[in-house]
């Protein structure tokens, strides 16, 4: 008996080693594909006195195309025109035209977006938060002169603007002309 035992002393500890070496690989791989992104915030309906401004559009720009930064250089010229640019980096989607992206293509701050642009394709993807995304192809023109307000009919859903999330300063090497209208202080 005792003979028994210790010739199974080896492979059980090993099995046993084997087992826990297992659980350790499957809850390390949980650990990793675990989604730890927040859900989005849902836009919060606003009145906007019958006229949206760039100052409540909230943006994102990147970089669909191989000019070097023009999502840089596009949300210096959009911060300059007051829209809040909370980021800009490049896109994997790989385009032809600018193609502005929000929760429905009809939607005010899509539509807004888009005439900063010629010939900007809209699209809608039904996000919650009404962030607007923008995604520029190699060759794109801005107009001169940014849009900076539409005419809409009532409340207009938009994300809640963090404080401080929108003022960052462009550069001085943006092409635009920023319009004379004092910026709004929060």
């Amino acid at each position: 008996m005792r003979q028994v035992i210790r010739v199974l002393k080896t492979p059980v500890t090993l099995l046993i080693l084997l087992a826990i070496l297992g659980y350790g690989a499957y809850w390390g791989y949980q650990q990793v594909t675990f989604d730890t992104s927040r859900p989005a915030t849902p836009c919060v309906p606003q009145d906007v006195g019958g006229t949206l401004t760039s100052d409540r559009v909230t943006v994102r720009v990147f970089n669909g195309g191989e000019k070097p930064r023009a999502a840089k250089d596009t949300r210096n010229v959009l911060l300059a025109w007051h829209y809040n640019v909370i980021a800009y980096n490049n896109s994997n989607d790989d385009v032809t035209a600018v193609t502005v992206i929000g929760n429905s293509a009809e939607d005010p701050e899509v539509r807004l977006v888009a005439q900063a642009f010629k010939n900007a394709t809209t699209k809608g993807d039904g996000r919650v938060d009404h962030v607007v995304d923008v995604i520029l192809p190699t060759k794109f023109e801005m107009l001169e002169t940014v849009p900076t307000t539409l005419e809409v009919d009532g409340p207009v859903c938009l994300p809640p603007i963090a404080a401080g999330s929108a003022s960052a300063t462009p550069s001085a090497s943006t092409s635009a002309t920023p319009s004379t209208s004092p910026s709004k202080k929060k």
